[in-house]
């Protein structure tokens, strides 16, 4: 099995800004570990491309929850093909690059429904496997891999949620496995997208508190605990972006840039009560979200003031932006307090990437609320593209054969090897 992979990674999320198409190398530098099965890759991501949405997409994606099934699958069609025009686009502009290298293209497609199992259901899912199907979730992403593979020229995985789903997983989040394999250095991995989602490898710290209780012992059996505890966690946390942007869109703004309009507003402190008194935020992981949630929870809360005064109604909404913002960074910061409670008590290092990371004062709230905890910005490109980065890098692993969704992470019956594979046509 070859050591170098080129992939093409496509993102596009709930945040509703655009396509993201990232060309990325992965080197396998460490051969797969007998205890834990994994491996140990470096990564280097050498070509970027944003497509942003007009309004005409960003409605159309929005509202697609509510299309019939044949507008659905018309406009399925539609993104694919325009996913399609931009890769290839890409392609042409990338003279720098030889593509008959490359191995596959890896797309996210995008969310239109994600209503998985309830947790409740899949409690003893490990006495139960023999029942699943009688607990089974949903959740679409749309995207043609065949049309893909096929007017592209390159071969195509795509749908990796799908399996994950089927053994009583919440099919989300994905990124874990990268966040494991490329990001290992860093104690918590946090995306602010669309909805803000952290991924941590808990009891790797467990270990080290272990080591450290027990460094007489042997050095062999020690590395044996590890590989046998090594288990990554990770879940969604609470709206970010898809909030902020749609509220930034209710004064004339695509989104709330460094935060701007929030701070030119005041906390809402019973809005910000009745936020955080939403009883997803007490359910364990592994949780996840979708926009339905969103929509029925959040954004009736967020209703301003009946007003004939047009600056009163502007002031209103900066003042539900700055709540949000806070409510997000609360949210966020309590989730890590609580995972951080087991952990030994040294400094920690927090990832932030996603778009939520430009927002100067939801990071300022989170190094305020977390004052123990390193807390550090990717660089731009890595801000931009992880989501693409990770998402070609599942593509690779599917290709290998290897784990790419992990149950601690889901809640599934058990690791997968997940995506459809569409052969390109001289294949």
């Amino acid at each position: 099995m070859k050591n170098i992979y080129y992939s093409i990674g496509l993102m596009s999320g709930t945040s509703l800004d655009g396509l993201d198409i990232a060309l990325c190398k992965f080197e396998n530098y460490k051969q797969k570990d007998q205890q834990n099965n994994s491996s140990l890759w470096n990564y280097k991501i050498i070509k970027t491309k944003f497509i942003e949405y007009d309004k005409t997409w960003k409605n159309n994606l929005q509202n697609a929850h509510l299309l019939s099934a044949f507008e659905l699958k018309k406009l399925e069609t539609e993104w694919t093909e325009f996913s399609i025009e931009n890769v290839n686009k890409f392609v042409l502009q990338s003279k720098d690059f030889d593509f008959s290298s490359l191995d596959c293209i890896s797309s996210h497609g995008h969310t239109i429904f994600h209503q998985p199992s309830p947790k409740e259901k899949n409690k003893n899912k490990s006495e139960n496997k023999n029942k699943v199907n009688q607990q089974l979730g949903f959740t679409l992403q749309i995207g043609n891999g065949a049309m893909l593979s096929v007017q592209t020229g390159f071969k195509t995985v795509c749908d990796f949620r799908q399996t994950d789903i089927a053994l009583g997983g919440q099919g989300a989040p994905l990124v874990p496995i990268g966040d494991e394999l490329l990001f290992s250095d860093y104690d918590f991995c946090l995306n602010l997208g669309g909805i803000a989602n952290i991924s941590f490898n808990k009891n790797k710290e467990n270990q080290q508190q272990n080591q450290q209780q027990n460094q007489q012992q042997n050095q062999q059996q020690n590395q044996q605990q590890e590989n046998k505890l090594n288990t990554r966690f990770a879940f969604d946390i609470c709206p970010c972006n898809m909030v902020l942007n749609h509220l930034s869109n209710k004064l004339g703004f695509e989104y709330d840039k460094g935060g701007e309009l929030a701070k030119e507003g005041k906390i809402n402190e019973k809005l910000l009560q009745k936020l955080n008194d939403l009883d997803f935020y007490k359910q364990n992981y592994p949780k996840s979200l979708g926009r339905e949630w969103v929509e029925e929870f959040i954004f009736p809360l967020l209703e301003p003031k009946k007003t004939n005064e047009s600056e009163q109604k502007q002031q209103n909404i900066k003042d539900l932006l700055h709540t949000c913002t806070y409510h997000s960074a609360f949210q966020l910061a309590e989730s890590i307090k609580n995972i951080d409670l087991t952990l030994p008590k040294t400094k920690k290092k927090l990832l932030i990437t996603g778009g939520g990371a430009y927002n100067d004062l939801l990071i300022n709230y989170l190094k305020e609320f977390l004052p123990t905890i390193e807390v550090e910005k990717g660089e731009e490109t890595l801000i931009a593209y992880k989501e693409a980065l990770i998402f070609a890098f599942l593509g690779v692993l599917r290709l290998r054969g290897e784990t790419n969704t992990l149950a601690s992470v889901t809640g599934a019956t058990k690791n997968t090897c997940s995506g459809s594979i569409y052969l390109a046509e001289s294949e």
